[in-house]
Order: structure tokens, then C-alpha cells, then sequence
């Protein structure tokens, strides 16, 4: 409302850029979206750059959230430029980290690795050390990425420790869950599961029932590779609302993902295939390559055990279609990839 006051514009865009750091915990997001735009364009009459390009920084990571990572790569290559023109280091730096992950997300890791690797050497010349964690864990990510688990678990501890230095128990609980997702990969079980329970447990604790889900998701992971596949499913069929609700198609794409690994494994394969299938839509919907090919190979090894290698083909042929139009595909779904080509080999036609 104070946007639409002309003696009240200037105090409401301050209040939209301070309100940020709560909008990924509680939704609203598409509202949120409308917000953002209409105050970056009144900073653009009032010529405030620096503020204009924090509302174009926040739009970018808003689409993100929303799978539209093409779009919040634009808005935060217009804040990049800005800043760069007013010589802002801390905010050409904090825009680079979050530059890093809208490419992570479109399949080009190596201008991810060069954002984060830009990101750090700025943040740590201003002394910024809560956009230093950040930059540090989402470097983990881009680790994570290349198959690197060892880096990726040094920046996401170095990540944890800057958190915890300035009290943003927040962000310092992401960090722990993707020290999780680390341990998970290498099979490292115990570990794991101790990281999302304490992430999971310091999310609630400041009321951010969004992240709060997605630690649930992946400590499910890790109960369905215990053997505990019900439960993890009952998990993921509880949170996948909230996904829908909020919009948020990254996550209910992994949801649904998820959820047809555990059907399948619970001997429902047709419940599975239409996971698998609304999954994939999503992840190629959100301009995801990497998880969408994730998703098909997943589909195609349905198929191919319920006696479909035809079918099977088909979503191989897709999945090798999306990784090879990247400059470096990620480790772990190539070898996917390879052992599932192999096992097909035999039954083309």
C-alpha cells in the first residue's frame, strides 16, 4: 500500500528490501514477485541504483524458487551490472553467489564454479562474513555438482562455522543440511541422518516450515535407503502439499521424483510412472536439465524392470539428449546413464 502513496514510496521500498530475509519462510511468494517489480521500477524514477539493484537481486532469486531460473538470471545480470557500475564489491559479490545457483540450476556448472570462485575473493575483501558463508556453501553445492564430496564438505563446514560466527541460525541450518547431502552421497548413513535431524530441528525452531520440509525430504532419502521405505514415502505424501501450495516446482519436482523411487521399490509401478512422469514435466518446465534427465532415467529403469525395454529406450534416448547438450554433466548421473545404456544394449531392436 505505501508504494501507492507518493509521500510513502521511499519508506516502502526501504521496508519491501528489509522484509527479504523472511519471504522464503513463509510463501507468499507470487505476491511477493508483484511487490519487487513494482518497487524496482519506482527505484528506476527515483534513481536509486544501489536499492534497485537489491530489488532485482531478490527478484532473481524469487524466480529461482519458482523454477524460473532463466528469469532470475536476467534480473540478477541487470543487478550484476549495476553494481559493477556504482563499484559495490560487496554487492557485485553477494549477486555473483546468487548468479552461481541460477546457473547450477540451468545445467552450467563452470560458470556456477566461476561465480563462486569470484564471489569469495570480493566477500572476503569487504569482510562480509555472513555473504562469505553464503558464498562458501553455495560453493559446496557446485562441489556437490563435480562429484568433488570432500571440497564440498570443507565449504559447507566453513559455511557452518561464518553462521554460526554471527548468530544466523537460519542459514547456519542449511549449511548443516547440505553437509547431510554430502555424507548421504558417500554413503556415510549416520552422519547424514544426524545433519538433517539437527537442520530439520533448527528450522522449526525459527518457525521456517518451508526448509523444515526439504530436511524432511532428504532425511526420507536416507530412511528409504535403511530399509524404512513406507515411512518415507508417508513423509513425502505429507510435505507435497505444501510444495503445491507455495508453487515451489524445484522441490515438488524432487518430491515427486522421490516418491516414485519408493513406489517402485514398493512394488507399484504404475503409481511410480505417473510420479516420475508429473516429475519430470516439472524439472523440464523449470529449464532443469540435469534433474530432469535424473527423473527420466529413473522412469526408464521402471520400465525396463517391469519388462518394457522399448519404452525404457525412449526415456534413455531423452535423458542422453539433455546431458550431452551440457558442458559438464554431473558425475553421478552420468554413470547413470552408462549403466542403464549398457543393461538396454542388449534388447534394441
Amino acid at each position: 500500500q505505501a508504494l501507492l502513496e507518493p509521500q510513502a514510496v521511499a519508506a516502502g521500498i526501504d521496508l519491501i528490501v528489509a522484509l527479504w530475509p523472511l519471504v522464503e519462510r513463509y510463501g507468499h511468494w507470487l505476491s511477493w514477485q508483484r511487490a519487487l517489480l513494482t518497487a524496482s521500477t519506482l527505484c528506476q524514477r527515483l534513481e536509486r541504483p544501489a536499492t534497485e539493484a537489491q530489488l532485482l537481486d531478490q527478484l532473481g532469486d524469487l524466480a529461482r524458487l519458482l523454477g524460473d531460473s532463466r528469469s532470475g538470471l536476467a534480473w540478477q545480470e541487470q543487478a550484476l551490472t549495476i553494481y559493477r557500475r556504482v563499484a559495490d564489491p560487496g554487492g557485485t559479490g553477494r549477486v555473483l553467489n546468487h548468479l552461481s545457483q541460477q546457473h547450477l540450476a540451468l545445467g552450467d556448472s563452470l560458470a556456477a564454479q566461476r561465480c563462486c570462485q569470484e564471489a569469495i575473493t570480493l566477500l572476503a575483501q569487504v569482510d562480509n562474513q555472513a555473504e562469505l558463508a553464503a558464498a562458501h556453501n553455495n560453493f559446496g553445492l557446485v562441489c556437490q555438482h563435480h562429484g568433488r564430496w570432500e571440497d564440498a564438505l570443507q565449504h559447507h563446514m566453513t559455511a557452518e562455522a561464518l553462521y554460526g560466527a554471527v548468530g544466523d541460525l537460519h542459514n547456519q541450518a542449511k549449511a548443516i543440511h547440505n553437509q547431510g547431502e554430502v555424507h548421504r552421497h558417500q554413503g556415510r548413513l549416520d552422519q547424514a541422518d544426524a545433519c538433517f535431524r539437527r537442520a530439520v530441528a533448527m528450522h522449526e525452531a525459527a518457525g521456517d516450515r518451508i526448509n523444515a520440509a526439504r530436511s524432511r525430504v532428504t532425511l526420507s532419502i536416507v530412511l528409504h535407503g535403511r530399509g524404512h521405505t513406507e515411512q518415507a514415502l508417508a513423509i513425502h505424501r505429507e510435505v507435497e502439499p505444501l510444495f503445491r501450495r507455495l508453487g515451489d516446482r524445484p522441490w515438488l519436482a524432487r518430491v515427486l521424483n522421490n516418491e516414485g523411487v519408493f513406489l517402485a521399490a514398493l512394488g507399484r509401478p504404475a503409481e511410480a510412472a505417473l510420479a516420475y512422469e508429473e516429475a519430470a514435466a516439472l524439472h523440464l518446465a523449470n529449464a532443469d536439465p540435469v534433474m530432469a534427465a535424473s527423473t527420466l532415467l529413473n522412469w526408464a529403469e521402471l520400465l525396463a524392470d517391469d519388462g518394457r525395454p522399448a519404452e525404457a529406450q525412449v526415456h534413455l534416448e531423452k535423458a542422453r539428449q539433455l546431458l550431452g547438450a551440457l558442458p559438464a554433466p554431473p558425475a553421478w548421473v552420468m554413470r547413470t546413464c552408462e549403466t542403464l545404456t549398457a543393461r538396454l544394449a542388449g534388447h534394441r531392436p
